[in-house]
């Protein structure tokens, strides 16, 4: 069990996107043209072909936050951090054992350690940076796995889960999911009692990976992904020994209304208890804004049990069974 110390996003202005790829081009990403660079490209090329316009467009615009072209991946990390810091104690967040950063996008700016730079910014030199990649968008499911261990050996930890999106990588799969941009933290430790929840438990289901997800329509990868997201859903509830009837609110990730909406039947979580989320996929950051979104609903001194899931395009699910407190 981890004990949630605090929590902050930093989530972009949403705009109306329709479309496929992400619109901005930065010439941060100007060695993806290098031949070289063919097999960090989606589908190993830029430009989208007609039939995968048809395929992968959806049936209308998304209100999706979308950083402006100043912001790096790392800036927007840095403005949830920031948010976070003003919420704990200056020798809170000076006890940070371990900076662990989940993000699936490229940073525009190359040079930069996206972990190294919070551990900068927040001067906290005897902490430990490191990042964990490879897991699409659900890289903060990945990431509890080793922060449960970490905590277990006393260590307290600053996840920072932060993604933007710039062309040629693809924002939209159809009707089923579209990505926006943002950044969000979380402190987590095992020391007692105290904080605004707790994380009841966790768990990641390695699915078989879809190597190529840009080749398939989104009905299919709907398919695929549905029973690894209820797996993976199912096995955090079995771990925090809760049944489904006990949870207060199922909270999807910013899948389209339809996909969500097959998980929580598979799952038998009743209409009522499923949180209408702001729309989008959030990448990274979507579990922890949408702890924040479920804690600015809750009334004051209220507490809820939520479940949460996600399922990244790469074949990898995971969940987690969270209790939070309702904001102050």
């Amino acid at each position: 069990m981890l004990s949630i110390r605090a929590l902050a996003a930093a989530e972009p202005e949403r705009a109306d996107f329709h479309g496929v790829q992400a619109a901005e081009r930065n010439f941060g990403y100007g060695h993806l043209l290098f031949p070289s660079a063919v097999h960090a490209l989606p589908r190993g090329k830029g430009k989208l072909d007609e039939e995968e316009t048809l395929r992968l467009m959806p049936g209308s615009p998304a209100a999706l936050p979308v950083a402006e072209a100043r912001l790096s991946h790392a800036d927007l990390a840095l403005q949830a951090v920031d948010a976070l810091r003003r919420q704990v104690a200056a020798e809170d967040l000076a006890a940070v054992t371990h900076i662990v950063v989940a993000n699936a996008s490229l940073n525009q700016r190359i040079n930069e350690s996206l972990s190294g730079r919070v551990q900068h910014a927040l001067g906290l030199d005897d902490a430990l940076p490191f990042a964990v990649g490879q897991s699409g968008t659900a890289g903060v499911y990945n990431a509890l796995t080793l922060i449960e261990a970490l905590c277990a050996q006393g260590g307290r930890v600053l996840l920072v889960a932060a993604d933007k999106w710039l062309y040629p990588f693809f924002r939209a799969w159809g009707d089923l999911v579209a990505y926006g941009d943002g950044a969000a933290a979380m402190l987590l430790d095992r020391r007692g009692e105290g904080g605004i929840g707790r994380i009841l438990s966790h768990a990641v289901l390695y699915g078989e990976a879809i190597a190529n997800p840009w080749a398939h329509t989104p009905a299919a990868l709907a398919d695929r992904l549905l029973p690894q997201a209820a797996q993976a859903a199912a096995a955090a509830l079995d771990k925090a020994r809760i049944r489904p009837s006990d949870v207060d609110w199922l909270l999807p990730a910013g899948f389209g209304a339809d996909f969500a909406g097959r998980v929580a039947d598979e799952l038998g979580i009743a209409p009522a208890r499923r949180m209408a989320r702001a729309g989008g996929h959030l990448s990274n950051a979507d579990p922890l804004q949408a702890l924040l979104e479920l804690r600015a609903a809750l009334r004051p001194g209220e507490q809820a049990t939520a479940l949460l899931w996600d399922s990244a395009l790469c074949g990898l699910s995971g969940a987690m069974v969270a209790q939070i407190s309702a904001a102050a």
